[in-house]
């Protein structure tokens, strides 16, 4: 790990991703006789249960760090239940539940925006 860098937080949006509908042919298959085996059935339901239970995408500006997946020191644990993910132009997409997004909203409201940025790895 890295020594963490204190920033400023600046949001620029907070929106509810749009899911698509998961159809499932599982079932569909085996009525018509087709079988065998799903090898990535439970990766789709696992990142389909994800975009379900994480559908607030919030986009904010971060000053002096690099691109990577970080912690945010200073923001809820709600907020910081998966890593904030930086692109190259600082810009900073993490991906909130319904809890971690009210937590947010009122550390937005009641702080001053500053977190210390702390590197993962891997």
């Amino acid at each position: 790990m890295t020594e963490p860098v204190v920033s400023a937080f600046q949001v620029l949006s907070v929106r509810r991703r749009r899911l698509r509908p998961f159809v499932d042919f599982g079932p569909v298959f085996l009525f018509f006789g087709i079988s065998g085996v799903d090898h990535g059935r439970e990766a789709r339901l696992q990142r389909r249960f994800e975009q379900e239970y994480y559908p607030h995408v919030v986009t904010a500006r971060l000053a002096g760090v690099g691109a990577g997946r970080y912690r945010l020191d200073g923001l809820p644990e709600d907020a910081n239940r998966r890593p904030w993910i930086v692109g190259a132009d600082g810009v900073v997409r993490g991906e909130l539940s319904e809890e971690g997004l009210g937590a947010f909203r009122v550390w937005l409201g009641g702080n001053g925006g500053k977190v210390r940025a702390v590197a993962l790895d891997g």
